[in-house]
């Protein structure tokens, strides 16, 4: 078990560092399979020894080996943010299919996550596939039934979508309508919906948060992006204790 579960962590790392590759790639609009690492800023590429996930960065003392430049906090943090949640993943999924799935799940969201933490951006590159991946995975494991991975992403994107015709775009953006379908094609209609709600809690105690500490104001934009995934992975784990326990008032 401990084997496996470092195994697991071992391929969290590795998937996180192509994780990088494809969000910072992706944004500079090059290709994500072809041509190799360098440096970001004196574009020498980079060798062997230096992209080992976590430990080059460790070892280098988060400084270019050649030009001795910062680099970015990102590449240690998403390499041992996938990590850990692919073995969280491992231990709290029911079966391998299952975690394999999640796994997949969660290696979209963190990019999601990242790309809009940094760019204020939720784009098509990542959530129109994501969706595609997530509606077949779903229905061939069938652990959700199929009017519910369908109506979940319906609702949830119409949520989003009359949002953005109240406001005329000014409260969400497009790519909050495909991440509301796709967080209903991963966990289907009643999780989602939970998920929804637990993505507005927490980013009102963020935003309340910056306010109070003067950092925002009502106007300031703020990534929802990222609370939209952290709440679907927090669902994914713990949907249905969330659920039994909120049903618990009432009993």
């Amino acid at each position: 078990m401990s084997l496996m579960i470092l195994l697991i962590f071992v391929l969290g790392l590795v998937i996180g560092s192509f994780l990088n590759v494809a969000i910072f790639r992706v944004h500079d609009g090059l290709s994500v399979v072809r041509g190799r690492s360098k440096c970001t800023s004196c574009e020498v590429p980079l060798g062997p020894q230096d992209l080992i996930p976590v430990v080059s960065y460790l070892a280098l003392r988060g400084r270019c080996r050649r030009c001795k430049s910062v680099i970015s906090w990102q590449y240690p943090l998403v390499e041992l943010g996938t990590a850990l949640l692919f073995v969280a993943a491992y231990v709290l999924a029911p079966s391998t299919e299952l975690f394999v799935r999640n796994a997949i799940f969660i290696a979209y969201l963190i990019i999601i996550f990242v790309y809009d933490l940094k760019h204020m951006l939720i784009i098509d590159k990542f959530t129109v596939p994501a969706m595609i991946i997530a509606i077949l995975l779903n229905l061939w494991l069938g652990v959700i039934p199929a009017w519910s991975i369908l109506f979940g992403g319906v609702v949830l994107a119409a949520f989003f979508h009359l949002q953005y015709k109240i406001s005329r775009g000014a409260w969400v953006g497009g790519g909050d309508i495909r991440m509301g379908a796709l967080m209903g094609f991963m966990l289907g209609l009643e999780h989602g919906l939970v998920a929804l709600f637990i993505a507005y809690l927490i980013g009102a105690i963020f935003g309340a948060g910056l306010m109070i500490t003067g950092k925002a104001d009502r106007k300031t934009p703020i990534p929802f992006g990222v609370f939209l995934a952290l709440a679907t992975v927090i669902v994914m784990f713990y949907g249905q204790e969330i659920i039994g326990w909120y049903l618990g008032f009432f009993n």
